[in-house]
């Protein structure tokens, strides 16, 4: 093929390698459809650019012929890919279903056959020759009846986008409307030019006005994508001042600037729920770069949730959404935050909806305060409770003092004066009964016991400061070895660790296994239930007056067993258990059935319990003894002890 320089020359291969910059950007940032269809769009430029490029470099009439022939459907293939584009931009992408679009692909194939076969039937044009006259071969022809056709399909298609187009710049503000204008301009202006070629107007020939005008939509295109601050720059509002008040710029420039300068974001979506307007708060909220002409799902980021509604309540098909107050806790860049989520329904004349704005207001500060001040509340509530707790557990002290200690006080005291009473006056000796002497003994150790049990209930009721993993069957274990438990039999059967305070825990079956050894017997359990079988115990070792074998009561079987739930424990004994109306009186501080119990052994046991947040009942075991099951033991939390 026979190639010849022209004056065209240059700006066509300028014309054209500014397209194929544009169509690669487009088609590298393509993420949507839309995106996809402009990239195709600028693609159809480039081969209207080349075709024409080569029919009228080459020189032979055959060529010629070949290219302008590859060039008229490239015409049709423009508008329709510059069709789709806009149904996207315009929020009416729904159309573009698949079988529309096989149909609208077959219009460009079938003109290219019938201008690839012109030479046949002369519908595309006639009269082909060639004009030597001046520096180089120029292709002269007229129009047959095909063009005309395919004109009329053109423009029609022409008419309808860019109609669509002019009503999208009228009815969207701020940045949405300089874009669709900046659309407008570069789909409207080929059309123009390309009427002036076909109505041989146009002072150059073969369609040459459109890529020669490319030269400045390209650029047009190629900045209005790229760059925000080029698109504001663009004096669209103060264009459309001229033609009508409607669009006077001074109202509406000074509420964009309002809404860009405000510290919340605003959205505006459209009938179909696609972006029409964004304020540069919104997307930096939001995370978005471009989000205008995109439909709201194709924004949202339900990963990016942490707390929240992960899918807009405008999206739901249930009902249709007029307004909307919801928050949503969102990780961003700068960490995770609070973001209050208002929707309101716009309404046209007739009552429909045309549109829905959102707004967004970060109340992070204002959530962390709220936290912060429930934390103080907590805190103060906790203290409260546990300044009640110790002055509760002062009172009971208190009433241990004054009244448990004054028995055995008098016990003693009484036996003292009686002692005193048969002193000989000249000898100062004195008749020593055995038998007073013992329950002397006696009274100074149940006063010892009730002190040690006063002073280590006063010691568990404080609230946990800090926690272990504590194996659970080690510590029923080491409990069994610190008290006397004369020939009761321990058996453990658990495989349980839990979070909480070693030593209370020891206390814990400390006083349940000397409640089941001093209440509990195997010589019994088939006796009815007495009053005998509730606790008197301590924390401490007591070898004297509680002992087991003294009370009769050897031989008890004591087991520790996982609850059914495999959440606690229970610790059961074989003895005669405890009466079901007085269950729940038995872990009562200062409840005893004994003369010689302290009653505040198992309360002692229910306040470590409670204080590690775990649950205490009281039930009878299979072999009919009593049964304590702590519940709650790996998914409770510790609590500040409360007063009663």
């Amino acid at each position: 093929m026979e190639l010849q320089w022209n004056p065209y020359t240059v700006p066509l291969a300028l014309a054209m390698l500014l397209g194929i910059v544009v169509t690669v950007y487009a088609f590298h940032e393509a993420d949507d459809r839309m995106d996809v269809w402009g990239a195709l769009t600028q693609s159809s430029y480039v081969l209207w650019c080349l075709f024409t490029l080569l029919t009228v470099s080459s020189v032979g009439l055959a060529w010629k012929e070949f290219w302008f022939a590859l060039f008229m459907p490239s015409i049709l293939f423009m508008i329709l890919t510059a069709f789709g584009f806009t149904l996207h931009f315009v929020g009416r992408g729904e159309w573009l279903t698949r079988p529309r679009i096989a149909v609208l692909g077959l219009l460009p194939v079938a003109f290219l056959l019938v201008s690839l076969t012109n030479g046949v039937h002369g519908w595309m044009l006639v009269d082909v020759g060639l004009d030597r006259s001046g520096s180089f071969t120029l292709l002269t022809y007229d129009w047959g009846i095909g063009v005309f056709a395919m004109a009329a399909i053109a423009y029609a298609i022409v008419l309808v986008y860019n109609g669509l187009l002019l009503q999208r710049v009228l009815r969207s503000r701020n940045v949405y409307r300089k874009m669709s204008a900046v659309v407008f301009f570069s789909t409207a202006l080929p059309a123009v030019l390309a009427f002036l070629s076909l109505t041989r107007l146009s002072p150059f020939p073969h369609f040459m006005l459109v890529p020669f005008s490319y030269l400045l939509t390209g650029v047009l295109v190629l900045f209005g994508t790229t760059s925000v601050k080029f698109v504001r720059a663009i004096p669209v509002d103060r264009f459309l001042s001229v033609f009508d008040s409607r669009f006077d710029s001074a109202v509406p420039l000074a509420r964009d600037f309002v809404v860009e300068e405000i510290d919340s974001g605003v959205m505006v979506l459209d009938s179909d729920d696609r972006v029409v307007d964004v304020n540069s708060m919104a997307k930096k909220m939001l995370g978005l770069d471009r989000p205008i002409g995109k439909h709201l799902s194709d924004i949202t980021q339900p990963e990016r949730i942490v707390d929240g509604e992960t899918e807009p309540r405008i999206l739901r098909d249930d009902e249709e959404l007029h307004e909307a107050d919801y928050e949503i806790w969102v990780e961003t860049a700068n960490g995770t935050r609070c973001y209050e989520v208002r929707v309101s329904r716009l309404s046209g004349s007739e009552g429909e909806t045309v549109a829905h704005v959102v707004l967004l207001h970060d109340i992070t500060k204002q959530k962390r305060r709220e936290e912060q001040l429930e934390q103080q509340t907590e805190e103060l509530r906790a203290q409260k409770q546990q300044l009640e707790y110790q002055n509760e557990r002062l009172d009971r002290f208190a009433g241990i003092v004054s009244h448990d200690l004054r028995n055995p006080l008098n016990v003693t005291d009484g036996y003292l004066e009686i002692m005193e009473a048969k002193t000989d006056e000249e000898t100062g000796v004195v008749e020593v009964d055995d038998d007073k002497i013992a329950e002397m003994r006696n009274a100074t150790s149940r006063m010892e016991n009730i002190i040690e049990d006063a002073l280590t209930l006063a010691r568990e009721g404080k609230a946990l400061t800090e926690t272990e993993p504590v194996d659970l069957a080690e510590v029923a274990e080491a409990a069994w070895d610190n008290v006397d438990t004369g020939e009761a039999t321990l058996s453990v059967d658990l495989d349980l660790t839990a979070d909480g305070d070693r030593g209370r825990l020891l206390n814990v079956f400390e006083n349940l296994y000397r409640n089941a050894v001093e209440h509990g017997s195997t010589g019994n359990q088939n006796a009815s239930r007495s009053d005998d079988a509730v606790e008197h115990g301590s924390t401490s070792n007591r070898t004297s007056s509680d002992d087991a074998i003294e009370h009769g009561r050897e031989g008890v079987s004591i087991r520790v067993e996982p609850l059914g739930t495999g959440d606690g424990f229970a610790v059961a004994d074989d003895g005669p258990g405890i009466p079901d109306d007085r269950k729940d009186s038995v872990l009562e501080s200062g409840y005893t059935t004994s003369d010689d119990g302290t009653g505040l052994g198992l309360a002692i046991v229910r306040d470590v319990v409670r204080a590690h947040g775990w649950t205490i009942d009281v039930a009878d075991s299979d072999a009919g003894g009593a049964r304590f099951e702590i519940g709650d033991v790996t998914s409770g939390v510790a609590v500040t002890p409360t007063a009663e």
